[in-house]
């Protein structure tokens, strides 16, 4: 295409955005000519893409390749997202919108570009602003709006402000994503299980469901916590009478597990590993729960940048599958959250970034997701060391204790990460903890990893993510073992408990007791073919202050005290 045929091309759509957002024409030209090469480019020709803005329009987008950096500086070429528009027009708009709106820093950032009637200072205006690092980008300009005479287009009398031809077709409708809550219908599941279960059973699947064979004999090893993941694993070993089974336990084949709460859970076998020892052949088993696996799978290609309800988030994230969500906590009282982008991923990212963003805890039945706000309940139940724990753990850690960390939001339109010093929508930020003077090593802060991350346009967005990032306090973590005893006098007194419960825990020694609080089960490791086994319980996985875990230890001395005090004068 001749340069001048590209120019008629676009002119009439950049007059378009003069009369509307009153940036001149001549600038908008020029730039489009410039920077696809007069409309020869790849992103030009598949994408009507000028400027190379990366990301989707209406969920629209065209791959290209680009260099990015790891974290260790090295250049990869990897395929990116840029959008893709309808006709040049969106394109053109996109520009003005960089130019009206500025940067989250700095709204006013091309405030001198906006209504500038002279060519030369709008172009100035552009450069000084730092919208390209070309030093000669004004120069280039200038000289092919004198070149073309492209002044004679900043006229705007008589156009429309939007096009209203056919190859100018008004802004597609954006993405759509259909509700996902739970209409009362259930996935279907193989209809050769048994309908009723009065004893936990373990069965595996072919993948195309024709056989289905009970595994008796394994002891399972289930781990289940508030995220809604869950997975388990077994040994069985091969005899003359389990045969078809055995040859059933390969990867992808399914396996359908009765849980404590939920029956005929499906599970995808990931792992399979076979042994032979002394004539004797063992498989060792991993498997997934279909939540894990099947949003893993599931990859979300549009994308939204507004502020959503948590409903809309897990309209996105579970679109494409056959999940569905009960809020069994009213959905009010979940706050919305301001979100950049949010899609574009796996469905498995997206829930893990709603679990981030929101604060929901998950309960799994297949592909329907129970959502709490938090689940469980005060239960009255205890766990003693002198009757029903064996053991208890009380971990305490500081390793992952971080005091600051930078975060890198996303990249200014014309910069790029190969860039001697690029330039991003805002400030990189430097995150420090208020009570980091408490946590230092040695007089040092305790560096965390920086946040890169390109869904951030907003700087309060970046603040929030490293506060959750950042965090100094040594992480506590309580471990227990339950030893089921049958004892019919408190059949009525204590509660059955589950994840998400609060319980009460003593931990008794001859020399007093050791431990006493009420605490939160968290995840729950146990074998579910066996409802009198010994799970592990994780009670509480959280960090304290060290001077409060300080007054915490403090405190337990001073009980224990009285109590011996108050024994001994009983006694006595």
């Amino acid at each position: 295409m001749a340069n001048a045929d590209f120019i008629n091309e676009i002119a009439a759509d950049a007059q378009r955005i003069y009369k509307k957002y009153n940036i001149l024409a001549s600038l908008i030209i020029a730039q489009g000519c410039l920077e696809s090469a007069w409309g020869s480019s790849g992103l030009a020709q598949e994408g009507k893409n000028l400027f190379g803005i990366k990301g989707t329009y209406n969920g629209k987008y065209v791959l290209m390749w680009t260099t990015e950096y790891d974290n260790s500086g090295s250049p990869t070429r990897v395929k990116a997202k840029f959008r893709k528009y309808p006709s040049w027009y969106e394109s053109l708009q996109d520009l003005a919108k960089i130019y009206i709106n500025g940067t989250s820093w700095n709204p006013n950032l091309y405030k001198a570009v906006i209504g500038e009637t002279d060519y030369k200072k709008a172009t100035a205006a552009v450069q000084k602003a730092g919208y390209a690092t070309d030093p000669n980008y004004a120069t280039k300009l200038n000289s092919i709006i004198s070149t073309y005479k492209l002044t004679q287009y900043d006229n705007t009398d008589g156009l429309p402000d939007e096009p209203d031809n056919p190859d100018n077709p008004a802004p597609e409708p954006g993405p759509s994503f259909p509700s996902k809550e739970y209409a009362g219908k259930d996935v279907t599941l193989n209809k050769k299980l048994p309908a009723d279960v009065y004893f936990p059973q373990l069965h595996v699947s072919s993948k195309d469901g024709e056989q289905v064979v009970e595994i008796t004999g394994v002891t399972v090893d289930l781990t289940d916590d508030r995220t809604g993941k869950k997975s388990f694993t077994f040994t069985i070993g091969r005899t003359p009478d389990n045969g078809i089974e055995f040859d059933l336990l390969t990867t992808d084949n399914i396996l359908y597990l009765d849980e404590k709460k939920f029956r005929h859970q499906k599970y995808y076998i990931t792992d399979v590993e076979l042994d032979q020892q002394n004539g004797v052949l063992t498989k060792t088993v991993s498997a997934s729960h279909v939540f894990s696996v099947l949003l893993v799978n599931n990859r979300v290609d549009d994308s939204v940048t507004k502020k959503l309800t948590i409903k809309e988030a897990f309209d996105i994230a579970l679109k494409g599958t056959d999940f569905q969500y009960i809020f069994e906590t009213p959905e009010s009282e979940f706050p919305s959250a301001e979100q950049e982008g949010f899609g574009d991923e796996n469905s498995t990212e997206l829930v893990d970034e709603i679990i981030e963003d929101y604060g929901p805890e998950l309960d799994v039945d297949n592909y329907k997701i129970h959502v709490y706000k938090k689940m469980g309940s005060r239960i009255n139940f205890t766990l003693d060391s002198r009757y029903n724990m064996p053991g208890i753990k009380i971990k305490t850690n500081s390793q992952n204790s971080t005091t600051r960390a930078w975060g890198y939001g996303a990249l200014k339109k014309g910069s790029s990460a190969d860039d001697k010093n690029p330039k991003y929508e805002f400030e990189p930020i430097l995150y420090i903890h208020p009570d980091e003077e408490k946590f230092l090593l040695d007089g040092k802060p305790r560096w965390a990893e920086p946040i890169k991350d390109e869904r951030y346009k907003k700087s309060s967005r970046m603040v929030s993510a490293l506060k959750k990032h950042v965090n100094p306090y040594p992480e506590m973590t309580v471990e227990a073992n339950f030893q089921y005893i049958y004892e019919p006098k408190l059949l009525d007194i204590q509660q059955d408990f589950w994840k998400g419960d609060t319980i009460h825990v003593i931990a008794d020694t001859a020399d007093g007791i050791t431990y006493e609080d009420d605490v939160r089960v968290l995840s729950i490791k146990y074998d579910p073919l066996n409802p009198y086994g010994s799970p592990e319980l994780t009670f509480a996985n959280f960090r304290k202050d060290i001077q409060d875990i300080a007054v915490s230890q403090a405190k337990q001395i001073r009980d224990q005290k009285r109590y011996m005090d108050a024994l001994y004068k009983t006694l006595i």
